[in-house]
């Protein structure tokens, strides 16, 4: 799915981290797409900046 370069994504929250989260730690699925997209991105993220703030 494209997005236009305006658009500004939502935070998830609720009962979607907690599947996420859950698919993340057992090696699992998300079945849709987007959202195993978005939950990779996430860990990305959260990986950079724990990096990030180790070198302070």
């Amino acid at each position: 799915m494209k997005y236009p370069l305006h658009t500004v994504s939502k935070p998830v929250s609720g009962s979607e981290v907690q599947k996420l989260a859950h698919a993340l730690k057992t090696g699992g699925y998300v079945a849709n797409e987007a959202a195993l997209a978005l939950a990779k991105r996430i860990a990305a993220r959260r990986h950079r900046q724990t990096t990030a703030n180790a070198t302070k």
